[in-house]
């Protein structure tokens, strides 16, 4: 005797599928642009933007679903309560043009050769001298009321305009030192205020708090997730008497200090972890980093993206670098389908799925679960709405459903899919690493027959 039931089990496949919110990202470019020279970058975000033709991916790097972008206060708020966000109409064009999200960093100043604090707010607010170089230099004093309030301005301003922007990636929480990397004197009070100030207005945006001390512990307490800025730092300058490798380095004496103290450990499962370069990887390859090593520890700390800082990559490391960046964030294998048949019109069907995520870390953004069934012209798609694949961490997922199966359908063959949706449009968003896909990203899984 026959089962009563139908199985179908993908052909999984090892390629790049183009997934968004994850894997390798631009640096204040966007797809297709040319690199930065060398193995040299920009601080500053795209204020212009000159046209040219689009290509997906300029050779000799990653193909890229984020471009990560910052850019400076004064450029965005040139005066006391007049904000121009310019740029970033124009980056959010151009990203949904070329097929990327915009993951953004808003820097209150950067170093001593590059924008500071807006002259208005230097010449009425609290500011600090700072050493640097043997000379005096201004900088805001970061516990300072005011610098709360009116940096704290900016912040609310830009998340009151975009938190709910389809197209914003991520937001990183930057308060201290230039770049807002942390290179500064802030209370642990004024810490706490601020990440809560990001909390609070960004409800919708995945927030990035920077490593180390209370800007990390504030912001990871709150449901943020991290980044690093000098992700690949293995070895120091070191001195006549300290070899190289012995010298203190983010990777040994930083990175996995700072993620235990400051309670980070499992913030992966529910906020990203963006890794920036340190350098950039020609810098690595020329000095003869463990390549290895540095991706096994963006493995480690579950990862979602990796911002190398858009210049030609070592055409060597190619390969593991790609594989590097298919393992990053989710990549889910639709494994088995179990369905019960024959199935009689308009009853209800026991749905079990396998579904096995061999990335390392989950997605973060609410896409639906569906099915879609087709018969003739008919064709219905059922969102499976208590199935939050947030939750679907690396490794193994078992879904048992009791499915009904919609009104209308005939006694017959049904064709049978199932995708990664958005939840208002029921577009396929993510793809399955299996081959049985149609160009719309519907995974097939067979169909069954009706009877009755």
């Amino acid at each position: 005797m026959s089962e009563a039931i139908r199985r179908v089990r993908p052909t999984p496949i090892d390629t790049h599928l183009g997934n968004p919110h994850k894997g390798c990202c631009t640096f204040q470019h966007f797809n297709g642009d040319e690199f930065f020279p060398g193995t040299s970058w920009s601080e500053e975000g795209p204020l212009v933007f000159p046209e040219q033709k689009y290509k997906p991916y300029t050779p000799g790097y990653l193909p890229s679903k984020v471009a990560y972008c910052r850019w400076f206060w004064r450029m965005m708020e040139p005066e006391q309560g007049k904000y121009d966000f310019s740029m970033i109409e124009k980056s959010l064009e151009i990203c949904k043009q070329r097929g990327q999200t915009l993951a953004v960093r808003l820097m209150s100043f950067g170093w001593i050769t590059q924008p500071q604090v807006p002259d208005w707010y230097a010449s009425k607010y609290p500011m600090k001298k700072k050493k640097i170089k043997s000379a005096d230099h201004l900088v805001p004093d970061h516990n300072a009321p005011e610098y709360l309030e009116h940096w704290g301005g900016l912040v609310r301003e830009f998340a009151r305009r975009y938190d709910i922007h389809p197209q914003i990636e991520t937001i990183d929480v930057t308060y201290i030192g230039p770049w807002g990397e942390g290179g500064g004197e802030c209370s642990d009070e004024q810490c706490v205020r601020f990440a809560q100030l990001w909390q609070d207005v960004f409800i919708k945006t995945p927030r990035l708090c920077m490593v180390t001390g209370e800007q990390m512990r504030a912001s990871i307490q709150r449901g943020a997730g991290w980044r690093c800025d000098c992700f690949g730092d293995v070895y120091g300058f070191g001195t006549p008497d300290l070899r190289s490798d012995l010298c203190w380095n983010h990777h040994y004496e930083c990175y996995p200090r700072e993620v235990v103290l400051c309670g980070a450990t499992e913030a992966w499962k529910t906020g990203p972890v963006h890794f920036e370069s340190c350098w950039v990887p020609m810098h690595w390859y020329q000095l003869d980093y463990d390549l290895d090593f540095i991706l096994q520890q963006g493995l480690k700390f579950h990862g979602t993206y990796f911002m190398p800082k858009y210049t030609k990559l070592p055409e060597e490391w190619l390969p593991k670098l790609a594989a590097f960046c298919r393992k990053l964030g989710y990549r889910y294998i639709f494994r088995n389908l179990i369905v019960d048949s024959p199935i009689k019109p308009g009853g209800t069907f026991r749905m079990q799925a396998w579904i096995e995520n061999v990335g390392v870390a989950p997605i973060y953004r609410p896409y639906t679960f569906a099915l879609r069934f087709q018969q003739g012209d008919r064709e219905e798609i059922i969102p499976l709405r208590d199935v939050d694949i947030r939750t679907w961490l690396p490794g193994d997922m078992w879904l048992d459903k009791q499915v009904k199966l919609p009104d209308g359908f005939r006694p017959g063959w049904v064709n049978l899919s199932a995708g990664l949706v958005d939840p208002v449009t029921n577009e396929v968003k993510v793809r399955f690493a299996v081959k049985e896909q149609s160009m719309n990203g519907w995974l097939d899984l067979n169909g069954f027959e009706i009877v009755g």
